[in-house]
């Protein structure tokens, strides 16, 4: 059993963690915007009749550049006003995020409690992880994560002892640099 890490989460802590979560959508969602673009300039083309072959094409161009201008932008507004906004809220509204958390684990399972709960997470039924400099992230869906600051950590070698467990557990995941 690795030694127990007691430590109170902090809205800076939460933020890491949405900013490190929302990077991860940020390209999928670009692709998703350019396929939608290019679909709505394929229906505009096609309601004009495709009469013209130089004009469809750049109606084609010109949503696809268009909805991947939108998504840049969007992609720029999540991190730096959403993200704080977001975690700020949330942080003042979830008690349990401002209390002292108790967390471990073993070859099995990451243990974690305070005064208002425990945590029994087995890590083989986690969907995923990732990690930064500032946060690891521990996710139970694809939506849903447990975070864990990196701060808390002994050294690096403790922090890549959790990850190691992850991994041997057949976890996939993913450590990023900033």
């Amino acid at each position: 059993m690795t030694e127990k890490l007691v430590f109170t989460p902090r809205e800076e802590d939460l933020r890491a963690a949405y900013r490190l979560h929302m990077k991860q959508m940020g390209w999928k969602r670009l692709g998703y915007f350019l396929l939608f673009g290019f679909a709505m300039g394929i229906v505009l083309a096609a309601l004009d009749g495709f009469d013209d072959r130089n004009q469809a094409i750049g109606l084609i161009v010109g949503m696809t550049v268009w909805a991947g201008f939108v998504a840049m932008v969007i992609m720029l507004l999540i991190p730096i006003w959403w993200v704080p906004r977001h975690s700020k809220k949330t942080y003042q509204q979830q008690k349990d995020l401002r209390l002292e958390t108790t967390t471990w684990w073993d070859d099995e399972k990451l243990y974690s409690g305070n005064e208002q709960g425990h945590a029994h997470l087995t890590f083989a039924d986690m969907v995923k992880w990732r990690a930064d400099e500032k946060i690891v992230l521990l996710y139970r869906s694809d939506q849903l994560f447990n975070f864990l600051p990196v701060r808390i950590f002994k050294d690096q070698a403790h922090k890549n002892g959790l990850i190691r467990r992850l991994q041997d557990a057949g976890v996939p995941g993913e450590e990023k640099s900033q």
